[in-house]
């Protein structure tokens, strides 16, 4: 009886390059998966800061706020006019409008100076030209005969 050399059990050079190479696919994929969350995190963090600093003062119709030196600055605006139209006709009661149409003034401002106030130029760069740049909020407000009288400036921030 011939006895047999025992078969060594293992992997191959070929077998072990090729598992080394999907396992470097799959890290650079990883990677890339990686720094686009990086990215898009970053993104969303400065929109949220920018509408966190923003909104209180559209909400409180503010027009101007204090920056980092505590001086006033009024907000960007211009005045505009909104139409609104109805096509067919407007039944109120017993009367009927035809094609109804009301123009009302309005002020548009903006407050993107509140996100760069205090900021330096690196950061200015990124939410100026970097992911959400585009988005900048314009408010519209409705003058009222209150708007008219000269108004103070936002209180000042507390410390």
């Amino acid at each position: 009886m011939k006895k047999g050399k025992k078969k060594l059990k293992g992997m191959t050079l070929i077998e072990m390059i090729i598992t080394i190479a999907v396992l470097a696919m799959l890290c650079v994929i990883l990677a890339m998966v990686g720094a686009n969350i990086d990215a898009t995190t970053r993104a969303t963090n400065n929109l949220k800061d920018k509408i966190v600093k923003e909104s209180p003062y559209a909400a409180n119709r503010g027009k101007s706020f204090y920056d980092r030196d505590n001086q006033p600055v009024e907000f960007a605006t211009e005045l505009g006019t909104i139409s609104i139209s109805i096509d067919g006709h407007f039944d109120f009661g017993e009367d009927s409008y035809p094609d109804p149409k009301v123009d009302l003034d309005i002020i548009k401002y903006d407050t993107e100076q509140i996100a760069l106030d205090g900021r330096s130029a690196a950061e200015r760069k990124v939410i100026l030209e970097g992911p959400n740049s585009g988005i900048n909020f314009r408010f519209i407000d409705f003058p009222t005969p209150e708007d008219e009288s000269d108004e103070e400036p936002a209180e000042e921030p507390a410390e």
